[in-house]
């Protein structure tokens, strides 16, 4: 994946922006490949914007640390992924996008290229489909308005089937762990067939 995600950013920066479905399974590449996703921003002048739990932050931080140096780790910004998708006590889109708002202002950057990084690991047995299709639905139409390359992670053993099928209609690609494959060909005539079953 040392190569295949760059090259992937490569082609996204050549386009009008490109959204990631990462589908993960072990910890020690998905460790590796967000480590490789925000060098290769830095590496292209890009900030990155992390999104993830307390119990990763840090290994990712220690892997970074490692690597660069105190200036360049400053392009990169960790959100702690409960206090931004729970802040207001629900996984909500407007609200998620509010307090993201709140905290962060990416006009202010020296740079205004940037990428982002989400790792969104609530169990989707919870009742939380329709909220998290909601979601990528309005952060992938943000994506094309914003020209941007952002990766939406979930742990693949807590999205069932039927759901990641519908969540890779929102996105261009699907990462797995030591894996990419391009969507976009057959997504947009896909939702159609979804919205018109479901209304939606």
């Amino acid at each position: 994946m040392e190569q295949k995600i760059p090259a992937l950013a490569l082609k996204i920066r050549n386009s009008s922006g490109g959204h990631i479905f990462y589908l993960t399974k072990e910890t020690k590449h998905y460790i590796n490949n967000i480590v490789v996703f925000i060098l290769d921003g830095l590496q292209n002048n890009e900030h990155v914007l992390v999104v993830e739990n307390n119990r990763l932050t840090p290994l990712v931080r220690k892997r970074l640390q490692a690597v660069l140096t105190a200036e360049e780790l400053a392009k990169v910004y960790f959100f702690d992924s409960y206090k931004l998708y729970w802040h207001k006590g629900n996984f909500h889109p407007s609200t998620i996008v509010e307090y993201f708002r709140e905290s962060f202002d990416v006009s202010e950057l020296p740079c205004q290229h940037f990428r982002t990084w989400g790792h969104i690991e609530w169990d989707t047995r919870d009742g939380l489909e329709e909220e998290l299709l909601s979601y990528e639905e309005q952060v992938d139409d943000l994506i094309t308005a914003q020209n941007l390359i952002a990766v939406c992670a979930y742990d693949a053993i807590r999205v069932e089937q039927p759901l990641q099928d519908k969540l890779a209609l929102y996105h261009d690609y699907l990462m797995e762990d030591e894996e990419i494959v391009f969507l976009e060909e057959t997504r947009d005539s896909q939702r159609c067939l979804v919205n018109e079953t479901t209304g939606k």
